[in-house]
């Protein structure tokens, strides 16, 4: 899509992606916001360079694409702007103000809401000079790459995902040692385990993708081993993070990247936490019941 100020290019050599030039947001017109959904269904990840963003500048361009969602632990969440969560290795006053923790090992974002995150922003507000990248996986081309009686077998699948499930495993985790916060029994109530397809239609162009979720799968409705159930997703969800379907982002300062959860999946890697500050504001937009197929 081009018009006379703004454009999307694709990345080159990548299997999903595209870089927005001539936007400066959130000072674009209408038309942008309503070509951005139709550009993230069909790239997955969108790369917006040198945006010089505030807390309420970011939080605007979020709720053009949707009601804004709020997070599970609230601790980190930025004061005053409950809805832009920190990511962060930095410690004031003795304190953490972000989650240091969060994002590593694939997956797609809150699956274990019952209205799982459509788009989610994340801006870089400092950045390391090395490592610290992120990496996205296109699962929509991982759907339609496998065999036609692969395909239909998948899609009478539903997977139950649960949040403790996650926290309890990162918790376990010796690199997180003591790191993890853990919800509070209110925080826990507020996500109950819920069920998804293993393969999702999006609602904006009808296509099917797989959604493996990631590291909240407990099991697999129908297979009455769960640990059988868990070990065929994590089997799809190899095979979508294959590097013929990966996009690897290098982080600057100011880019800001939104994705859609629908048809990707992503992770964060490491970076040397001793060396190096890192800042990161992340809002997550909340999308629709996911749509089997």
């Amino acid at each position: 899509m081009e018009t006379a100020t703004w454009h999307f290019e694709p990345i080159a050599g990548a299997p999903l992606g595209a870089v927005a030039h001539g936007v400066d947001l959130p000072d674009v017109d209408d038309a942008f916001f309503e070509e951005l959904p139709r550009q993230l269904a069909r790239h997955g990840v969108i790369v917006f360079r040198d945006q010089h963003l505030t807390p309420e500048a970011l939080q605007e361009v979020a709720t053009r694409l949707g009601p804004l969602e709020p997070l599970v632990l609230d601790q980190f969440c930025m004061p005053g702007h409950p809805f832009i969560y920190i990511l962060s290795n930095i410690v004031e006053n003795g304190r953490p103000i972000g989650s240091s923790t969060d994002g590593y090992g694939w997956h797609t974002d809150q699956a274990y809401y019952a209205q799982p995150t459509a788009y989610t922003l994340l801006y870089g507000v400092e950045v390391p000079p090395e490592g610290a990248d992120t990496q996205f996986a296109n699962t929509r081309l991982a759907y339609e790459t496998l065999p036609p009686e692969r395909q239909s077998a998948l899609r009478k699948l539903w997977t139950e995902h649960s949040y403790m499930k996650m926290i309890m495993d990162r918790a376990k985790n010796p690199a997180f040692a003591g790191k993890v916060p853990l919800p509070t029994p209110e925080q826990q109530a507020k996500v109950p385990d819920v069920l998804q397809p293993l393969v999702r239609r999006h609602p904006v162009d009808a296509s099917l993708s797989l959604y493996p979720g990631g590291q909240t799968v407990k099991r697999v409705v129908g297979i009455e081993d769960d640990a059988a159930g868990v070990a065929l997703v994590q089997e799809l969800l190899d095979w979508c993070t294959n590097e013929r379907f990966q996009y690897r982002h290098v982080w600057s300062a100011h880019d800001l990247v939104i994705w859609d959860n629908r048809c990707t999946v992503h992770r964060a890697t490491p970076y040397d936490k001793e060396r190096y500050r890192r800042l990161m504001w992340r809002v997550s937009v909340k999308g629709e019941r996911p749509l089997s197929s």
